[in-house]
């Protein structure tokens, strides 16, 4: 019997070099495929735990396969199906179990019990896959390589798992990739080191089967299918992920509703700004903008109307930015803007940009408002050599704009902090005050004068500071705006008010001023109803007084106000008639010789007695200040006849002729009538209609 002869491990270079290929490739993706599922939570990871399984099994059965494949014995042999098919299973059951395990665990103790199990589960694939390669010869073991086989595979794959754990870098990539392969590859190799066919002397000549090397190509392409799409799934995500911390990069630094730079981008920005000055030794302006009505747009026309006003000057900003200017929303009608300066013109005509962006009228819907705004404007270093300096110093200039009635852009000086600050602690005053209850009301009689009898009261508010004394109602109301508390402060006005009333005679009325804020805030018929039922207050001992400002702010809302409250049965008082702000101011005022009314009120005067009895009111009133009155819209003879009982003292309308290209004079040549063959002719006044003391006018 001749001598057993162990054979030379002999190796295909071309099957070798394409699972090295793979393990390579392979363990890269399968890494990185761990690094993500510790980065992620619910479905997403349990997506990324199949991903895993799928490719890492690939890659770890692949490299296997065809590297054993690779392996020339020089005997005929061939694969269990069943075996083969197993040792794909326990692979693909292994490497989840793995990393979930090095995830779930903390500290090294999961990569430890991880590395095991994924140790555990390429041996076991391995050995499973050599059990179903079947040779014709026996084959014996070295026990010792066995097992050192497999403490590479663990030792290794505890390795890859803890640094798959840790942040990624290009250097933590290699070397995770290369710990893996080498548990995947030490572990075979030294298994196949491990296995010895054991051949007689006849068996040397017999030839390889070449079916072996195919099957080797075909699972080498296989499993770069299978790895390709797994890298593919990884670069895809990693796109989306980049797009979506871009995405929300970009939210967390921009304002949601305008798109401007928010407060945090503008932070970022003046700091560079401050940088970059300090090293070029230039200068740069911060410019702090306060919207003054845009509280009272809110209350009165509702948010939608407030959201389209800071929109529309968003874009305003933005179009007039130039290089070296930036401009933010810091919240609600706040907004900041920076200029670089090269001189103070420069500097005022940014300015003057900005004023009339914010003066130009703003389109909604079937109406216009005009926001306008405060500017307050700080200097660096010349007037701060820090962003928190510069901010606040902007702030106070801006505020003090806010306060001046006549000057909208304040440049910040040293002398504002003390006045601003006092304002500031006032206006923190009053919210305190009316939190503990220091506002008082006083109430002023109303004698009926032919009488002497008692009508009524008016509520005029007091505040008895602590330290200051008393504080006059106009600077209460203007601090109470300022602060945003013109709304609540009404509320409580009118709520004491009603209460007071009630402990008076039933006869006696309680009358109470209404901001225009307040009045034409939407829900204000409601809360006025509200407050009658609280007190138990009849309506109609609640007088509601109104100037003719608040009247004139938005005559079609403020008449749809009026109507809602006078339907509740509350009175309405037309307050300031006569001020400074009033019509009949200006008419003492102004040198007017004319008035003419309106055509609507001589068609409103045919129906409506009241009118008639206004257009005689208007002619007194008219005469007695040494002015003519001229009536529009005489369109028939009871026209005329009104107006000619009122003292009227010119008319025009249709009824005396309607309007012409050109007059003919009587007294022009003939030639020239000749000329104006075709034109209508001047009117000639109807006799029947002329009354003592009017002018007719035809224009």
């Amino acid at each position: 019997m001749s001598n057993p002869i162990y054979e030379l491990k002999i190796y295909s270079p071309v099957l070798l070099a394409g699972a090295f290929i793979v393990c390579i490739t392979g363990a890269w993706i399968t890494m990185r495929l761990v690094s993500r599922i510790s980065e992620t939570h619910g479905m997403q990871r349990a997506g990324w735990y199949l991903m895993a399984a799928v490719a890492g099994s690939s890659f770890v059965w692949c490299t296997h396969f065809a590297a054993m494949l690779a392996y020339h014995s020089g005997v005929m042999g061939h694969l269990a199906p069943g075996r083969t098919a197993l040792s794909l299973l326990v692979i693909f059951a292994a490497i989840p179990c793995a990393v979930a395990a090095a995830v779930r665990l903390k500290g090294r103790r999961g990569s430890l019990v991880g590395g095991g199990i994924l140790g555990l589960g390429i041996a076991s694939m391995h050995y499973v896959g050599m059990e179903a390669y079947r040779l014709d010869v026996p084959v014996n073991w070295n026990m010792p390589l066995v097992a050192l086989s497999i403490l590479i595979g663990m030792a290794l794959s505890a390795v890859a798992l803890e640094l798959a754990r840790r942040p990624v870098n290009l250097r933590r990539e290699i070397e995770m990739t290369v710990a893996m392969a080498g548990a995947v590859a030490g572990l075979h190799f030294t298994g196949m080191a491990a296995m010895h066919l054991v051949m007689q002397q006849h068996m040397r000549s017999m030839p390889d089967n070449d079916q072996f090397q195919m099957i080797g190509f075909a699972v080498i392409g296989g499993s770069l299918l299978t790895i390709i799409t797994g890298i593919a799934s990884f670069v895809i995500d990693g796109s989306l992920r980049e797009e979506s911390y871009g995405e929300l990069h970009r939210m967390a630094m921009s304002d949601a509703l305008t798109g401007l730079p928010n407060r945090i981008s503008f932070r970022e920005r003046l700091t560079e700004e401050v940088s970059m000055a300090d090293a070029l030794g230039r200068s740069f302006a911060v410019i702090g903008i306060d919207l003054n009505k845009f509280k009272e747009i809110n209350d009165t026309r509702g948010h939608a109307a407030g959201d389209i006003v800071l929109t529309t000057l968003a874009e305003r900003f933005c179009a007039l930015l130039g290089e070296g200017e930036f401009v933010a929303r810091l919240g609600g009608d706040e907004f900041v803007a920076i200029h670089r300066m090269v001189d103070d013109g420069e500097l005022h005509g940014f300015v003057d940009r900005i004023q009339l962006a914010l003066n130009e009228p703003i389109p909604i819907e079937n109406y216009t408002v005009a926001s306008g705004g405060s500017i307050g404007v700080a200097v660096y270093p010349t007037d701060g050599t820090d962003c928190e300096t510069l901010i606040s110093r902007a702030d106070l200039a801006m505020y003090r704009a806010k306060i001046d009635l006549h000057q909208t852009v304040w440049f910040y000086e040293s002398s504002l902090d003390q006045n601003v600050r006092e304002r500031r602690a006032l206006g923190e005053d009053l919210k305190r005050a009316m939190a503990e209850g220091q506002l008082s009301l006083f109430y002023q009689v109303q004698t009926v004068v032919a009488t002497g009898k008692v009508a009524g009261y008016e509520a005029l508010l007091r505040w008895d500071h602590p330290t200051r004394g008393s504080v006059p109602p106009l600077e209460i109301l203007d601090l109470a705006d300022e602060n945003g508390l013109v709304i609540q402060l009404g509320e409580w006005v009118l709520e004491q008010a009603c209460r007071t009333a009630l402990g008076w005679d039933s006869d006696i009325c309680v009358a109470v001023n209404m901001s225009a804020a307040q009045f034409l805030e939407p829900r204000f018929a409601e809360t006025v109803q509200a407050v009658l039922e609280r007190t138990g207050l009849p309506a109609g001992r609640l007088m509601i007084e109104l100037t003719e400002e608040t009247v004139q702010c938005d005559h079609p809302r403020a008449l749809t106000m009026a109507r809602r409250v006078h339907d509740l049965g509350v009175r309405l008082a037309l307050d300031q008639f006569g001020g400074k702000h009033s019509v009949l101011s200006a008419l003492s005022d102004f040198p007017f010789d004319k008035i003419k009314l309106d055509r609507l009120v001589m068609q409103r005067a045919e129906t409506d007695p009241s009118i008639a009895e206004l257009v005689r009111a208007v002619t007194i009133a008219g005469h007695a200040l040494h002015m003519s009155v001229l009536v529009q819209g005489i369109e028939t003879g009871a026209h005329l006849a009104l107006v000619s009982s009122g003292g009227c003292d010119e008319g025009q309308g249709f009824l005396f002729g309607t309007p012409m290209r050109t007059i003919m004079s009587e007294m022009a040549p003939a030639g020239n009538k000749e000329d104006l063959r075709g034109v209508q002719s001047a009117p000639h006044f109807i006799p029947r209609f002329e009354s003592p003391g009017i002018r007719y006018e035809t224009i």
